[in-house]
């Protein structure tokens, strides 16, 4: 879409979220999948509708452009479009129309409220340097690498937070001058931005666009994705609605997709099929305390899930994500190797074969790292005993105590009967014993731990050992 058919098709977007008018297929209670329809237009062109402005005592045409329109002179385009003979002269309570494309408006810059990782902000082809709380202005564009996030803050309090290998482009930040209503277009030039939207009067307006589609809303929670690569747009409304119109210039119809739905678009799609969004993942209870060095989370999906996403923070509300994970669903394993110890909350979601993120449900989980590894023993002869020292490593925050136990195995190190040794309370890493006859044993150790009201545990692996005379 050139820029020029873009700007007539957003204007069309926002007359749609005024109307009344319901969805083919909605999610059930449960969450489940319906069978996609066709979505209804909700506008017969893209065309915005005029503002509607209530004469007051005192005012002339002449007054109204000065004070709100970009050219004070325009006032000839309300004289003509209203029929006024006089523009000297107007009825006090009359109403007139004003052509929004008519309007002035003022900067309204936008807010870096927190970054993390490799973030960018380029500003006339120049990266600036990085701060929170730092200006974002018209046209700035922002970057981020993997496992990184930004969130922007807008002068409404709405915000947008932009995940891992994106890239998002301030097209417009302004505000009216005669409602004060803020308007803000964003350009997706490639991954994802989440928005939720404070709500907003007509003129004004929040607009997401990629290369092959447009969303617009006046108040509401969605989210939007594009993959440059295939070019297919993904749009997903979690609260509200979102009018959503496929790239194809002033001939294309904007569709209203409500909360719990979700919509793709193709370069070249003319007409737009919603889907029920895909129901959150479920995350195995025992995964809520996590210990190893390597933190794992099993999940469950339903449906035509592609792939399983988690975002980390330490916010139930994930405002300020640390880390983002993924794996296919079909392995549904969400893996990270590192974070601190603490307390955390993870979202999953599912992301559908049509890139259509799904619902979310957060979790809380406790990073609490116990380890116990690098098991070695050694002999040694002293008078005419021989020692055997057992010693490990353990990882971890706190004090630790070890129990050590000792089983004879038969030929295949498969233990046989209970332990011979099995002494708890240790505070050191090693243990020793001596003279122990020849034979085939395996040991192995527990490290415990008390970290945040759980105790830990975890025992090594076993070892084997093998005593010859």
């Amino acid at each position: 879409m050139t820029q020029k058919n873009s700007r007539l098709a957003f204007t069309g977007l926002t007359a749609a979220l005024g109307l009344s008018v319901g969805l083919a297929l909605v999610a059930d209670s449960a969450g489940a999948q319906s069978r996609p329809r066709a979505l209804p237009n909700v506008s017969q062109r893209l065309a915005e509708p005029p503002l509607v402005y209530r004469v007051n005592e005192g005012d002339t045409l002449i007054d109204v452009a000065r004070k709100y329109l970009r050219h004070p002179l325009d006032y000839r385009y309300l004289q003509r479009d209203n029929n006024i003979a006089n523009p000297r002269a107007i009825p006090i309570g009359r109403m007139i129309n004003i052509d929004t494309a008519l309007l002035r408006t003022r900067a309204d810059p936008a807010r870096l409220d927190s970054y993390r990782g490799d973030v960018q902000v380029i500003r006339n082809g120049q990266s600036v340097p990085l701060s929170v709380g730092m200006e974002l202005r018209e046209n700035d564009s922002i970057a981020t690498g993997g496992n990184s996030f930004v969130r922007i803050t807008f002068s409404d309090d709405s915000r947008s937070v932009m995940p891992s290998n994106s890239r998002l482009r301030l097209e417009r930040l302004r505000r009216f001058v005669i409602n004060n209503q803020p308007d803000h277009r964003l350009v997706v030039e490639n991954g994802r931005v989440e928005n939720r939207v404070t709500p907003r009067q007509s003129p004004g307006a929040f607009r997401v666009t990629t290369p092959t589609a447009i969303s617009a809303v006046r108040g509401t929670d969605f989210r939007v994705a594009y993959d440059a690569a295939s070019r297919i747009s993904a749009t997903s409304v979690l609260e509200g609605a979102v009018a959503v119109a496929p790239d194809a210039g002033r001939d294309a119809d904007a569709a209203l997709v409500r909360d719990g739905s979700g919509v793709s678009t193709a370069e070249g799609q003319t007409s737009l099929t919603a889907s029920a969004l895909l129901p959150a993942p479920a995350l195995v209870s025992e995964d809520s305390l996590q210990t190893a060095q390597t933190l794992s989370f099993r999940t469950t999906t339903q449906g035509n899930a592609s792939i399983v996403r988690g975002w980390i923070g330490q916010d139930a509300g994930l405002t300020d994500p640390v880390a983002e994970l993924e794996a296919p669903a079909s392995d549904g394993v969400l893996r990270l190797t590192d974070l601190p110890e603490g307390r955390w909350y993870l979202r999953l979601s599912a992301v559908d074969t049509n890139l259509i993120e799904g619902r979310t449900r957060t979790y809380d989980f406790i990073r609490a790292l116990n380890t116990i590894e690098g098991l070695e023993s050694s002999s040694e002869l002293k008078g005419r005993e021989r020692i055997f020292r057992f010693g490990w490593s353990a990882a971890g925050e706190g004090n630790a105590q070890f129990r050590f136990q000792l089983f004879a195995t038969d030929e295949n190190g498969t233990p046989v009967g209970e332990p011979m040794v099995d002494t708890p309370g240790l505070t050191e890493s090693f243990f020793t014993l001596s003279n122990l006859p020849a034979g085939n044993y395996s040991w192995r150790v527990e490290s415990a731990r008390y970290r945040f009201g759980h105790r830990l545990s975890a025992w090594s692996k076993p070892e084997l050992l093998t005593i010859s005379r």
